[in-house]
């Protein structure tokens, strides 16, 4: 079988709506056709898959495979609320064809998603929390409301999911920031480029030590703030030369450099072309 990349998929939608659990019968033990994402919006509970169970609560992501039992167990008590998603990344299915079977029937494996040997694609966990990720979660809330549009909605809803597979990939694959410290930083670096706080401002608006501002920040986002900010001022640099006509000179002073010099020798070592040139060839 030869090995496919992740972004070789072609997301077919097959249903997608929310879900409030009560203690219906197609809860309990059940094995899905299709590959089945059910991202919990509300409540706590337990979810079975493959005999192993995986806690819930809000911003929890169950990724299910195909083939695979699972069951859903929660507290009558506690309003249990998830988005849920049924999809194909390799093949169409048939009309009709049935997303779940329940026990006695059997399943029936010539009725199976198909499923093609994508490494990539194992990466993704059973279990993971979008909570810090609201992104993620606005992605799966607008793919059911593209399975409604009017008007393309097929079209709509694949495209959604393919984005949607790809960036989550991204926050497995790469580090993500979590603590919400660090993450309040790197909203300032975003926004705010040009400004070079220092570390000890930074420091301060954490709370912490230098010693642990530093390796908390390169634990969360794999480098130093220095790297980190530099990498968000060069973003900001190329954006600026492509979109407007104003001197290499005002890119410069916009992103907080004194010399023109400094940030033409940053921008080459950061993309190998200096700014002039990285204009013209986006010209």
């Amino acid at each position: 079988m030869t090995t496919k990349l992740l972004a070789e998929i072609s997301p077919y939608v097959r249903m997608a709506h929310p879900w409030f659990y009560h203690n219906h019968p197609g809860e309990s033990r059940r094995t899905g056709y299709s590959y089945a994402f059910h991202l919990f919006t509300e409540g706590r509970g337990r979810v079975m898959v493959d005999d192993t169970f995986y806690e819930t609560e809000k911003g929890t992501l169950i990724f299910i495979r195909p083939g695979i039992p699972h069951s859903f167990h929660y507290r009558l008590e506690e309003p249990t609320r998830s988005i849920n998603i049924y999809c194909d990344f390799w093949s169409r299915p048939d009309a009709y064809a049935p997303h779940l079977v329940y026990p006695p029937n059997p399943l029936e494996r010539r009725l199976l998603t198909k499923v093609e040997e994508c490494p990539e694609l194992e990466l993704l966990p059973t279990s993971s929390s979008l909570a810090s990720l609201p992104y993620l979660q606005e992605f799966v809330i607008q793919i059911v409301k593209a399975t409604e549009a009017k008007h393309y909605a097929e079209q709509a809803a694949g495209s959604l999911m393919y984005a949607f597979i790809l960036r989550w990939y991204d926050s497995v694959a790469g580090p993500q920031p979590t603590d919400k410290r660090i993450v309040k930083i790197i909203e300032e670096m975003e926004h705010h480029p040009e400004s070079w706080l220092g570390l000890e401002r930074w420091c301060q608006k954490c709370g912490l030590e230098k010693s642990h501002f530093y390796h908390l920040f390169k634990q969360e986002t794999g480098m130093t703030p220095k790297q980190y900010l530099l990498k968000v001022r060069m973003r900001k640099a190329a954006a600026l030369l492509k979109e407007n006509n104003q001197s290499i000179t005002s890119v410069a002073e916009q992103l907080g450099y004194d010399s023109i010099h400094y940030f033409s020798r940053q921008f080459t070592d950061y993309y190998g072309i200096s700014p002039s040139r990285f204009r013209s060839r986006s010209s």
